[in-house]
Formats: C-alpha cells, structure tokens, sequence
C-alpha cells in the first residue's frame, strides 16, 4: 500500500508514528512542510518522500507567525488592525491607502504574485526588503478615490460625484450608458484616471479632457453593449442578455450551429481573438465584424475541458472532422485508427494527451502546443501529481491512497 498527499501547507511535528508503519511508501507534494528535531528523526525512519518548496524547522513551543493567504484583493488602510509580525501572501491585488507606512511596518514579510496599488507618496517608501513581488507596483494619486479595477461608468456616476474630486480605475473605465452627462462632470471639475477609456463616440469630446493624457482611448460606437468578458460565446442568449449591437473586450467563439444568433446581430466587434465556425464566416463579414485575430475553426469542437475523451464512433459520427482546443487532457480510444486520426481530427492546446504507441504517430501529425503525447515516462508521473492518479501507479506497489488538501497535519 502506498500513501500519496498533496497539500500546500504539511504540518509534520505531531506525527504519529504507528500511523504509518502499514505503507511500503508515503510520497508528499507540498509547498510548505513544518518539521522539528523530533519529527526528521520520524520521518528518516519511515518510507517517506517528500517533495517541498519549503521545509521550515520550527519547534512547537515556539511563538509562530500568524500568516494570511488571500486569493483576490487585499486592502491595506492605516486604520486596520494588523498583528505584529504577520506574514502575507496574496495572489492578485494589493490595495494600499494613503497613510498606511506604520501598518505595512507591522508585516514580517508580504508575498505578491499580481500587482501592489499605492498611493504616489507611499512608492519610494514601499518596505521592499520585507516584500516578494512577482509582478508589478502600480501608482494612483494619493487624493484620488479608488474604484473598482474595471469601472462601470453609468449615468448615475455625475450625480454622486464630488466637486473638484479625482477618481482611479487600475485597469480600465467602460462608457457602459449613453445617457451620461459628461457635462455635469465637467461642470464639477472631476478628474478620471485610468489605464484604459472605453467611451461612446458622442461622449469623446466632452470626456477627453477629464482624463488622464497617458489613457488608451477606445471608441465605441453609441448603440453598442459592452461584453466584458476574456472568453465567451456567442448563442441565442447572448443577444437576450446584451442586445444586438456587442463590443467584446475578450475573445469570441462562433461555433455553427451559433449561426441563428450571428444572423441577427447588427454588428459585433471583439477586441481579442475570434475563433468561427467556417459555415458562420460569411455572415460575419456581411455584419462588418471587426476583430483583433479571426481563426476559421472547421469540423466539430471540443473545447474548454479538463478531461476530454474520443473513440472511434465519435469521430466516424463526424465525417467534417473534430477539433479539440484547450482541454488538460485528451484520452483517445484504442479503437480509433491512426488513419482516421490524421483524416478528422485536429488537437491545439492540450496539456495531455493519452494514447497508445500506434496512434502517437498519427497525433504528433494533427497536433500543435501540447505538452506530453502518450501514456508513460517522466512527464506521465508529473501529470499524475497534478491530476491524480499516475499510469503506473499500480506496477509496483499495488493499491494507492491519495489524500488531497489545503492543510494536512501528519
């Protein structure tokens, strides 16, 4: 019997050691592993493997950290109560208030996979020897009022305003309603800044000197519906939702059988890339859409999967052939012909794709920007951590129990 944990905080120093002396083997994947002197001894004399980003040696008695993980966005003000010594870690969005030096002086240490938003005043004051940053600091002036990363500009916005006032969107602000009075905006003075204006072409005269001069200016067109969205696609429901007229700040897919709703649209423009159904292209053009990339996609599609599986029916079914586009993994039957494989299908972003010795030929030939292509090796096992159970996992040892967790105490 093996033992496999995967977990991103281990806790080892209560172990007991009676509960493990049943396994032949114990593998743990972990980012971080809390060991002490008494512990190693324990887990030296057991079948352990453990692969660890971080093993930190640290004694139970001992005062701890307290550490805070935070997926999202993170507000740090000067009013906040934070205690002495604590570690953070963010994946996403610092948001730090004016006047907050003495609370960023109380961490041990902040971790930032994103970007740190500061007040101008704060970014030569930022303590970096405490602070890990894998991205970008980001500044906004320190009498601004911070909105959302994406604003929503509506018709509302002049009426709450304040006079003489500054607002910050990180990202982008969209011109979501043509009723806005950019005149009243004006009248009060209020200035926006922003990485990027989306505005309406009857507002672009009135809004541009409210801005910020370093602004991407994006117009739109007056009838038209903001789709802020990285990925969608287009259906009967879309246009129920949004209208007829869509601006799309993302990337569109338009598959066939989308054709009904394409042909009622009175226009579309996609910022990002448009993958189409060959049937649909036509229709696209005649409707004047614009796009930043258009891929002419042909065949059935399968898209958008964690675990996508064909076999030989499923392809025969489909004489126009298939396409599998971003999936983790691909498992192709054993029924299926390498013929068959390089006359239907083709494979684009896969992570995986499992398959048998007489059709990895024949997948090489069809496929572009996958990772791995067959069922064993080293990269078998690595996908195996990832998603679970490894090809082999049963040829040497037998029966596996995995446990998988945030936090796992030995």
């Amino acid at each position: 019997m093996r033992l496999k944990i995967n977990c991103d905080v281990c806790e080892a120093r209560k172990i007991n050691e009676d509960n493990y002396k049943e396994y032949e083997e114990i593998i743990i994947s972990t980012d971080k592993m809390m060991v002490d002197d008494r512990s190693k001894q324990i887990l030296h004399s057991l079948p352990f493997s453990i692969r660890a980003d971080e093993i930190k040696s640290q004694e139970l008695n001992e005062k701890q950290s307290e550490v805070q993980n935070i997926n999202g966005i993170y507000e740090i003000g000067p009013d906040m109560e934070v205690k002495e010594g604590t570690i953070l870690n963010v994946n996403g969005y610092i948001k730090v208030a004016p006047h907050s030096e003495e609370v960023l002086k109380k961490f041990e240490k902040i971790g930032v996979n994103g970007i740190i938003l500061c007040p101008q005043s704060l970014s030569g004051k930022l303590p970096m020897q405490t602070i890990s940053l894998n991205g970008v600091i980001k500044t906004y002036p320190d009498d601004y009022t911070l909105l959302e990363n994406k604003y929503r500009l509506d018709k509302y916005f002049p009426l709450r305003t304040k006079e003489n006032a500054g607002y910050f969107a990180a990202s982008c602000i969209y011109d979501v309603d043509s009723e806005t009075d950019f005149n009243k905006l004006a009248e009060k003075n209020v200035k926006l800044h922003t990485g990027k204006l989306y505005i309406r072409k009857s507002h672009l005269e009135k809004a541009l000197p409210l801005v910020n001069i370093e602004a991407k200016i994006i117009e739109l067109s007056d009838e038209c519906q903001i789709v802020d969205d990285d990925s969608c696609e287009l259906s009967e429901a879309t246009i129920t939702t949004y209208g007829n007229n869509l601006f799309v700040t993302g990337d569109m897919t338009i598959k066939g059988e989308a054709l009904s709703a394409l042909e009622k649209l009175a226009a579309l423009c996609v910022e990002g890339t448009v993958r189409i159904d060959k049937d649909c292209v036509d229709k696209f053009h005649e409707i004047g859409g614009t796009c930043g990339k258009l891929v002419i996609l042909e065949g059935h599609i399968i898209t958008d999967q964690a675990y996508a599986s064909l076999d030989r029916q499923t392809l025969e079914n489909h004489p126009e052939g298939i396409r599998v586009s971003d999936c983790a993994i691909l498992n192709v039957a054993a029924d299926v012909p390498a013929a068959l494989i390089r006359e239907r299908l083709t494979i684009r972003d896969v992570a995986k794709i499992r398959c048998t010795e007489l059709q990895k030929a024949a997948i090489s030939e069809v496929s572009s920007d996958v990772a791995m292509i067959g069922n064993s090796g080293v990269m078998s096992n690595i996908f195996g951590s990832i998603f679970g159970r490894s090809d082999d996992d049963n040829n040497v040892y037998g029966d596996v129990k995995y446990v998988n967790a945030d936090y796992y105490e030995l």
